[in-house]
């Protein structure tokens, strides 16, 4: 009888930590980035009354006579399937898309968690909103300071489109103004003036500046032959060189670019009025930041009052050879354990890392028809445990009442 009931004294507490688990996933179904916890029992080592014995001439063999005596937790398991993807239009919540696990750092240890409820604090950094800990990106700590700058920098290619009017007489003009920038981010104007020659299909053009902080080096002049269909077929590039008195870089070339105008048609010498115009250059002034998003490669991209969009950090992930084996820690952090394997940390989408979900959060991965279910198996099992420990009881009083 003592076997019995110490095996049901085991059964009751291996179940009762069953119960434990399934409460906790229960509880967790709406934290976010929480994994399912799976509990798997192991039998203890049977007693073993009567050994095997081997075939002989004449009688065959048995098997061997054994008790067991109980059973106990073998593992509890976290169960890392996706959970599901919920929106919530929030520029600072991630969710992953796959394997990895974000990199958070309290100023001496990084630990990992699935949740990214992510908040600018502020002094500018990343972190995680219910601990603090600092989101870990390509340079380490990931900061978007309000005070963060786009530099100005010099117009070196200047990009024309629209069409020069070939059926325009000898002799007679049209001037398109351009705006530049310095190496300051200072602007400047500058005038080109198309003159239509004898030549069918030529123009000579001239530039001339319109400030007293700017002069020409050189350059600034060229010809531009049309042929037949109102293409370019020689000229289509120029330059000027540019000299400053404010202090910007100097000399500063400028490169003028009539042949080539992107997605747009480049310029054309059709018969039609003029409308050459500046269609975009690469200077700019100086920039604050305005905003930022964050991309499903993890690039966090400020856009500046400028114009500019510029890449600040990058989000990292980690990922695990066996990230069952992480340690839980509570607030949905794990770390490292002896048998998690290292931290291979990189860029999300790739090294079979997963791609980021911005404006939403992973959801808990917990099934609760399945939870209930696990919930009913463990109250059976708990109950008929129970039930032989009074049955043990009850024959043991029998075997008591003997002695009457």
């Amino acid at each position: 009888m003592e076997r019995a009931m110490n095996s049901a004294v085991s059964g009751l507490r291996s179940h009762q930590l069953m119960l434990d688990v399934t409460g906790n996933n229960i509880a967790n179904v709406n934290t976010t980035g929480y994994k399912v916890g799976r509990t798997t029992f192991a039998d203890v080592l049977s007693q073993t009354l009567a050994g095997a014995t081997a075939t002989g001439p004449t009688v065959g063999g048995t098997n061997p006579q054994q008790v067991g005596l109980g059973v106990r937790v073998g593992a509890i398991t976290n169960i890392f399937t996706q959970g599901g993807i919920l929106t919530t239009t929030k520029g600072t919540d991630l969710a992953i898309q796959g394997d990895g696990f974000y990199v958070l750092n309290d100023g001496s240890a990084n630990f990992y968690t699935r949740a990214g409820a992510f908040e600018v604090d502020s002094a500018g950094y990343l972190v995680d909103a219910v601990t603090g800990y600092k989101v870990q990106g390509d340079s380490g700590d990931i900061v978007i300071p309000t005070t963060v700058t786009s530099p100005a920098a010099a117009t070196a290619n200047a990009t024309f489109t629209g069409n020069l009017d070939s059926a325009t007489a000898a002799g007679g003009t049209y001037t398109s103004p351009i705006t530049i920038y310095d190496s300051l981010g200072g602007t400047h104007t500058l005038t080109l003036t198309f003159t239509k020659t004898a030549t069918p299909g030529e123009f000579t053009y001239a530039t001339t500046e319109s400030d007293a902080s700017m002069t020409i080096a050189g350059g600034g002049t060229g010809t531009i032959q049309f042929g037949g269909g109102g293409s370019i077929t020689a000229g289509g590039t120029g330059t000027v060189t540019l000299n400053f008195t404010n202090g910007a870089t100097s000399p500063q070339t400028a490169t003028f670019d009539f042949a080539s105008a992107g997605n747009l048609a480049p310029v054309t010498g059709y018969a039609s009025p003029s409308t050459l115009s500046l269609l975009a250059q690469d200077g700019n002034t100086s920039g604050a930041l305005q905003s930022f998003t964050i991309g499903s490669d993890g690039t966090i991209n400020g856009t500046f009052s400028n114009g500019r969009i510029l890449t600040l950090a990058t989000i990292r992930l980690a990922t695990f050879s066996n990230p069952a084996g992480l340690t839980k820690l509570g607030n949905n952090l794990y770390r490292e354990s002896a048998n998690s394997g290292l931290a291979n940390i990189g860029n999300p989408g790739t090294g079979n890392r997963g791609t980021l979900v911005p404006g939403a959060l992973e959801g808990s991965n917990v099934d609760l028809a399945e939870e209930f279910t696990r919930l009913i198996v463990a109250q059976r099992g708990f109950q008929a445990n129970a039930r032989v420990i009074t049955t043990s009881d009850e024959i043991l009083q029998e075997a008591v009442n003997l002695k009457r």
